[in-house]
């Protein structure tokens, strides 16, 4: 955010000529995006490196003190968030090790000094891994010039693989259960809340596809049973959720205001035993219906360049570097049966299954 600060002044002038550009903090570091036309990109890339190498010198007190109460704030503002916010949030904590609590985060803000935001920067810049993405109307040769744009203005040294981040995921035993209930923070928010993971695992394509397909059944049917038909909630969600690089897993929420996390819960396992019996019984037409639409989704053309950059970044940000992995999932989809379906429902969903990995976060 001091980065961004310092750096007002010409993004905005930037923005007025369509370049755009946001420095942020990711799990693993600073992610630098810049976007916009070719023949200028550079020019506004090497005034942010340059901002990011002053910081040490530039730094000012009334700019970290501004800085250090908006974050402050953010911290405190998230114990009023949406109840189901908070409930992906305790899960992670759960999961995820090299995940810090808010409370454990406002405690330490407090205690940090500009002095420690100068020597940070100092230590950060001097030492550290590097991937670029370079997308768009550029040669190789001109990839090579805007990466030497960051290596040239920050010189940094290869850092040992002792302190590079590893996104270490907590493995559920199989068979077993865990819950982890929280106290709504917000003592006002009269919400209930309730997150059912089941973890997966780290899974190759074929079974990557399975998952997507067991979703595609699942997901509208979850709606219209769980939030139409029974109306435990005005939010009702499911989705595949990913920790760290590549742990997959089913993910179902719903948010109340008039029943407690308990009674979600049973109503959830109902409906996984519901959702085994209706996939049994599909024909043959609606199971190829929902194949195709699912492919559909994942071969879909790009709405822009911006799309397909997030695309790309996002495989190497999660270090699969499978740059048509959405393509591969859709041919192994071609083949997908009902059989290995329910065979992959029996293993990870179902409730009597001796390898599901289930967590609750109860809000």
């Amino acid at each position: 955010q001091i980065v961004n600060e310092h750096a007002t002044d010409f993004t905005y002038l930037a923005s007025m000529a369509n370049l755009y550009s946001s420095v942020v903090n990711v799990q693993r570091g600073i992610d630098i995006t810049v976007s916009g036309y070719n023949h200028k990109a550079h020019i506004l890339l090497k005034r942010i490196v340059k901002t990011m190498t002053e910081v040490p010198e530039k730094l000012e007190p009334s700019l970290f003190d501004r800085v250090k109460d908006k974050v402050s704030k953010e911290y405190q503002n998230f114990m009023f968030a949406q109840p189901y916010q908070h409930a992906f949030y305790a899960a992670d904590l759960c999961l995820e090790t090299s995940k810090w609590s808010i409370e454990d985060k406002i405690m330490v803000l407090e205690s940090i000094q500009m002095c420690d935001i100068v020597s940070f920067s100092r230590q950060l810049l001097s030492r550290f891994h590097l991937e670029v993405l370079v997308h768009g109307n550029v040669s190789s040769e001109e990839a090579k010039e805007i990466s030497s744009i960051l290596f040239d203005g920050l010189d940094p040294s290869p850092p040992p693989q002792s302190i590079i981040p590893e996104l270490r995921i907590v493995k559920l035993e199989e068979g077993k259960e865990y819950i982890h209930r929280v106290r709504e923070p917000n003592t006002n928010n009269t919400n209930s809340c309730i997150e059912v993971l089941l973890q997966i695992g780290s899974l190759n394509i074929k079974d990557v596809s399975l998952l997507a397909l067991v979703h595609q059944l699942m997901k509208e049917p979850a709606f219209n049973e769980l939030r139409t038909n029974e109306q435990l909630g005005y939010i009702v969600h499911t989705s595949i959720k990913t920790n760290g690089d590549n742990i997959k897993g089913l993910l179902i929420i719903i948010q109340s205001d008039s029943f407690d996390p308990l009674h979600l819960d049973g109503r959830i396992e109902a409906f996984f035993d519901r959702m085994r019996t209706k996939i049994a019984s599909m024909d043959g037409d609606e199971f190829k219906s929902n194949i195709i639409a699912l492919q559909q989704s994942f071969v879909e053309k790009n709405k822009n360049l911006s799309e397909e950059s997030n695309k790309y970044w996002s495989a190497i940000c999660n270090r699969h570097y499978l740059f048509k992995r959405l393509h591969l999932i859709a041919d192994n989809l071609e083949t997908a049966s009902k059989a290995e379906v329910l065979r992959f429902f029996d293993k990870f969903i179902a409730r009597e299954s001796p390898h599901r990995r289930k967590l609750c976060a109860s809000i």
